[in-house]
Order: structure tokens, then sequence, then C-alpha cells
């Protein structure tokens, strides 16, 4: 435990004042306080890091890498959680999306491969060029975070999604820094906007893990095995003959309802991606000037407009429209200071 005004930690036995600097011990220091939370907080999160960076940097990971590619361990972690999708009892993240995360691994491991110097045929060659942009690689990064979020559950898919997006996350950290870096010193206004739509977005991914609706409850239908007895007259009595073929039979396998979070509504993808648009351009002076600047006030209407699509009697869209209309008054109130 540590004192509120100096920081230092404060002795074991209870008293009125600090020994180190002797202003009078608050009454929450000697319990749970804000700011132990912060600093306990801030303490877990830097020996995660701490982990993570001992972890990826290992020599002995590093060296079997062709180039020492971190990019290319986190692509072919994704490469082989959509292939794994691909089987029917694992879930996946859609098949228009799962084309698009696998010819984007695809070719960050094609282009990680060539610049360490494999050699490749002349085809996967002319398809690195498409991946040589220097936006490529972040917001292939971007997307590996948004399916590792809405696909956070226990199984083998939903941790190599993890996975992938911790390695890609920590090998392109300085690329997507510099997309939310400021410039000088923000005003008053700008610091208020940027807390108050982080939170709401925050609000709104905690709500999107809540239950928003009920799934289920359907025949697939499917093939199934039918005894069919066929028989033939012989001139003094019918013979018959017994044997099984299979035909198509609408009500079988039938899958029962269970509770459906907001990660599996529609568009949710695109509603996680706009969120972190509004985190980035309510923090970052340099991309709201670099864009229109009706673009934030629509992209909050967007959110919005998606959460009031989903309402239901659950605590999980309603949640989400408090996050919503957060971020909606926050934009509203600092929309003449944006211009």
């Amino acid at each position: 435990m540590s004192c509120a005004h100096c920081g230092k930690p404060l002795p074991a036995e209870n008293g009125r004042f600090c020994t180190h600097c002797g202003e009078p011990i608050a009454p929450t220091s000697q319990g749970f306080s804000p700011e132990v939370a912060k600093e306990a907080t801030r303490r877990a999160a830097g020996e995660t890091a701490q982990v993570v960076r001992s972890v990826l940097e290992d020599p002995r990971l590093r060296e079997r890498l062709p180039g020492r590619s971190l990019a290319l361990l986190g692509a072919g972690l994704v490469v082989l959680a959509v292939l794994l999708s691909a089987l029917p009892f694992f879930s996946g993240i859609g098949v228009v999306w799962s084309l698009v995360m696998l010819a984007g691994g695809v070719l960050i491991c094609v282009r990680e491969l060539h610049a360490a110097g494999r050699p490749l045929p002349e085809p996967a060659v002319r398809a690195v060029r498409s991946a040589e942009h220097p936006l490529f690689l972040p917001a292939f990064t971007v997307l590996t975070f948004v399916h590792a979020f809405l696909s956070l559950s226990v199984g083998i898919v939903p941790l190599l999604w993890l996975l992938a997006a911790i390695v890609l996350g920590y090998d392109q950290r300085r690329a997507l820094a510099a997309l939310g870096e400021e410039e000088g010193t923000p005003s008053p206004e700008e610091r208020r906007l940027g807390r108050w739509v982080l939170a709401g977005a925050l609000v709104c991914a905690a709500a999107l893990l809540l239950t928003w609706g009920q799934g289920g409850g359907y025949f697939l239908g499917g093939m199934q095995p039918v005894h069919v007895r066929e028989w033939t007259m012989d001139g003094f009595g019918r013979e018959y003959e017994d044997h099984y073929e299979y035909r198509y039979n609408m009500w079988t396998n039938y899958v029962s309802a269970y509770a459906s979070s907001g990660r599996g509504r529609p568009l949710a993808s695109v509603a996680v991606l706009i969120l972190g648009g509004l985190v980035l351009l309510s923090r970052s002076r340099r991309s709201r000037a670099s864009l229109p600047s009706w673009l934030l006030p629509v992209l909050a209407g967007a959110v919005t407009l998606w959460g009031i699509a989903g309402l239901a009697s659950f605590v999980g869209p309603w949640l989400f429209l408090v996050g919503a209309l957060l971020i909606d008054v926050a934009v509203v109130r600092a929309r003449s200071h944006l211009t």
C-alpha cells in the first residue's frame, strides 16, 4: 500500500501520518482506493508486457523464423485459425471475412519469405507487390484484433486468434502508435473528447460480450438413411427386397436455443472497427485534420443506429446504447472545437 501524497510504501502498522512525507493518511488509503487500483492495474499491465516482450524477443524463437520476422509468425497463426475454422467442429468468422483474412495472411507470409531471401515463383513475387504498402500490415493487424475480440472464448481457434493479435500487435506497435500520435499539447476540449469517446467505446465493447438475443431453435436438415422395400411379381406372388438409401430430411439436426452475444450480430465487425476509428479520431488532431469534419459525427451516428437496430429485452443492447450515447454527446459538445 502506498501513500497518496508521496507514493512511498506505508508501514504495516496503522498510523495517521505517513512516515516519509508527514502528510495525513486518508481513510481510503488504508483500504481499497482508486489510486491503489490504478497502481495495481499499471503494475499488472507492465508485468504482462514484460512477459510478452521476453517471449517474442527470445533468440530461440526469433532464430527459427525466416528473416526473424514476427509478422510471418502472426500471419501464419491467422492462416491456421482460418483453415481450422473451415472444419465442421470449429466455429469461424464467416465466409467473407475468412477469405479476406486468408488472402491477407498468405500475402504477408509470401512477402516476409521474399524479404528473407527465400526463392519464390514469379507469380508469388508479383503478388507480393500488393502487400508492400506501408499501411497493409497495420490494417491487417487491426482486423486481427477485431476478429480476436469477436471470437474471444475457450477453444483452439479463439486461442490462435488471440496469439496472432498479440504477435502482430507487438510487431506493429510503433506503426499503430504513430496513427494516434498527437502533435503539440491537446486543448482541454480535445482531452475531454478523447476521454469520453474512449469511455463510451469501452462500454460498447463490454456490452458486446453480453446477451443480445436467442439463437438456435431450428432444424438444419440433412441426409438420413431411409428403409425402402421394393417388390416384383413373378406370376405366383410378390418378391420383396429391402435396402436403405439416403434421402434429404428437413426435420433433422435440430439446433437448440442458446443465448447469443452482440458479437454474433450482423456487421458486428464493422461496428467494432468504427468504435476503434472513433477512438483514434478523437485522440489524434492530425487524423481529424486529414479527414472531412463530418466524418466523426457520421461514425458516431452509425454506431448508435446499429445499436438501436439490435434493441431487445436484454441488458446487452441497452448498455451498448448507453455507450453510444456517451460518444454522441461528447462529439456534439466538441463539434465547434473540431472545425
